[in-house]
C-alpha cells in the first residue's frame, strides 16, 4: 500500500497528467470559443439582415409615398381647374388607409400672390367655406393656403386656409421643393395626435412636399432659376403611424429603432423611440448588437440607430452551450484521472521491477547494472568503489522456529534500517 501511495504521489509530481489535463482544458476552451463565436456571428448575421430589411422596407414605402404625391402633382397639373368633389374622388380611389398607412390625408396648397389674396377669399368662399381666411393673418409678399385637404373632416377641414409658408419648418421645405422640381421633407413637426387612436396629444412627424408646374418648361426652368411653382401637393406624415405601417412584428421583436432628423443623433433631434413608443416596459440600459446608418430623404438626412431588442438579447445568453462545455470539463478531468493512474501504474511497474518487494530495498538486477555503470565512471575519474555486504546469521533458524512470516518480518525491518542509515548517493540491495 506503502508503494501504491508512493506511486501515485510521483505520478502527481509528473508533468505527464498536468499535460494532459492542459490539452484537454485547452481543446475544451478552444471549442467553447469557436461555438461563442459562431453562435454570435449567426446572431450578428440575423440582426444586420433584419436591419436591412427594415431599412428597404422604409426605403420602399417613402418611395411609394413619393409616388403617390406625384400623382397627385400630375392630377392637378393636367387639369385646368380642379374641384373639391373631383380631388376627393381622386384621393378615394387612391385608399389611402388600406394601402399606405401613415399618410392619413392629402391635399394641395396653391400659390397666391400678395395682391391676389382677396380674389382667393372671395373665389374660395363662393366655392362654399363660408368662413373662409387665409391663416395666419398678415400680408405678406406671396401665400400657399391649404384649398384641398381630403378626407375632408376634423382637423383636416380646419386646416383649409393654413398659409404652410408662413411656418419656417414647412416654409424650409416648400423652397427646398421649389429649387429642386422635386420631392422634399420639413423636418421635425409637433403634429396634433388623434384620440380615436389612443395616441400622445401631439407626436412627431414631418411634411412631404412636391411642387406642380402646369408646363414641362416650367419645371426644368424650376429647378434652374427657382421659379414659383402653382402650388404644392403635401402630406402629413405622423412617424410613429408611419413605421407601424411599415415594420411587421418579425423585425420589431428583433430589433428597436432611434430615429432622428440630423446628420447626427440628438435628444432634439429625435423623431421616435420605438422602445418607448409602443411599450410599457422602460427600455433596457445595455444591448447586444447596435448599428448607425445614414438614411438619405428627400432635401433631408435622417440618422437610424437599430438596436437589438432584451428578448433577442435573452434568447443569445440562453442558447450559450453549457452542456458543451460542462462535457469538456468532465473529459478532461477524466483524462487527467486515466494519465494519472497510467502514470502511477507505470511507476509502480518500474518500483517493482527495481525492488525487492519484502524489504523495499533494490534487488539483484538493479545492483548488477549499478554496478556496473559505477565501475565504468570510478576507473574513468580515478575513484573508488565501496561495496559492503551483510549477511544475518542464524536465519535459517528462525525461519525453522518461528515460521516463514517472523523471518519476512526480521527482513522487513532489516531493510528499513538499512534505508534509514544509509546517505542518498548511497545503494542499499537485497542480494538473496
Amino acid at each position: 500500500m506503502r508503494w501504491r501511495t508512493e506511486g501515485l504521489s510521483k505520478a502527481l509530481r509528473s508533468p505527464i497528467p498536468w499535460v494532459a489535463l492542459s490539452t484537454a482544458l485547452a481543446l475544451t476552451a478552444t471549442g467553447w470559443i469557436a461555438l461563442e463565436r459562431n453562435r454570435y456571428s449567426d446572431a450578428q448575421s440575423q440582426f444586420e439582415r433584419r436591419v436591412e430589411t427594415a431599412q428597404s422596407a422604409l426605403r420602399t414605402r417613402m418611395l411609394s409615398y413619393e409616388q403617390i404625391l406625384r400623382s397627385g402633382a400630375a392630377r392637378i397639373a393636367s387639369a385646368a381647374s380642379l374641384t373639391r368633389e373631383e380631388w376627393r374622388d381622386f384621393i378615394t380611389h387612391l385608399q389611402l388607409e388600406e394601402r399606405f398607412p401613415g399618410i392619413q390625408s392629402m391635399g394641395y396648397a396653391e400659390r397666391v400672390a400678395g395682391p391676389e389674396r382677396a380674389a382667393h377669399i372671395k373665389r374660395m368662399i363662393s366655392a362654399g367655406f363660408v368662413d373662409y381666411d387665409i391663416q395666419p393673418p398678415g400680408e405678406r409678399a406671396e401665400y400657399f393656403p391649404i384649398v384641398f385637404h381630403e378626407p375632408f373632416a376634423g382637423r383636416h377641414a380646419r386646416l383649409v386656409g393654413f398659409d404652410l409658408f408662413a411656418e419656417p419648418a414647412r416654409r424650409a421645405a416648400l423652397e427646398h421643393a421649389r429649387e429642386s422640381a422635386d420631392v422634399a421633407i420639413s423636418s421635425k413637426l409637433a403634429l396634433d395626435g388623434e384620440a380615436a387612436r389612443g395616441l400622445q396629444p401631439k407626436q412627431p412627424g414631418f411634411v412631404m412636399v412636391v411642387p406642380v408646374f402646369h408646363a414641362r418648361g416650367e419645371m426644368q426652368a424650376g429647378a434652374e432659376r427657382g421659379a414659383a411653382p402653382a402650388g404644392y401637393v403635401f402630406s402629413v406624415l405622423r412617424v410613429h403611424d408611419l413605421l407601424r405601417g411599415i415594420f411587421d412584428e418579425g423585425v420589431l421583436q428583433l430589433l428597436d429603432m432611434r430615429v432622428f432628423d440630423a446628420p447626427e443623433p440628438s435628444a432634439a433631434a429625435e423623431l421616435i423611440d420605438t422602445r418607448t413608443a409602443w411599450r410599457v416596459t422602460p427600455p433596457a440600459q445595455t444591448h447586444t448588437f447596435e448599428r448607425t446608418v445614414g438614411f438619405p430623404m428627400p432635401g433631408r438626412m435622417w440618422t437610424v440607430q437599430f438596436v437589438s431588442r432584451p428578448e433577442f438579447d435573452a434568447t443569445l445568453r440562453a442558447s450559450r452551450a453549457w452542456g458543451v462545455l460542462a462535457s469538456g470539463l468532465l473529459a478532461s478531468a477524466v483524462v487527467f484521472l486515466l494519465t494519472l493512474a497510467l502514470v502511477a501504474a507505470w511507476n509502480r511497474a518500474h518500483h517493482l521491477s527495481m525492488r525487492d518487494p519484502l524489504t523495499g530495498l533494490f534487488n539483484r538486477r538493479y545492483l548488477e547494472e549499478t554496478m556496473q555503470r559505477e565501475l565504468i565512471r570510478a576507473r574513468r575519474a580515478g575513484e573508488n568503489v565501496g561495496l559492503v555486504v551483510l549477511d544475518l546469521d542464524h536465519f535459517k533458524q528462525l525461519n525453522d522456529t518461528h515460521g516463514h512470516d517472523a523471518g519476512d518480518f526480521v527482513l522487513a525491518r532489516v531493510g528499513e534500517l538499512l534505508r534509514d542509515a544509509t546517505r542518498e548517493s548511497d545503494i542499499a540491495c537485497r542480494l538473496g
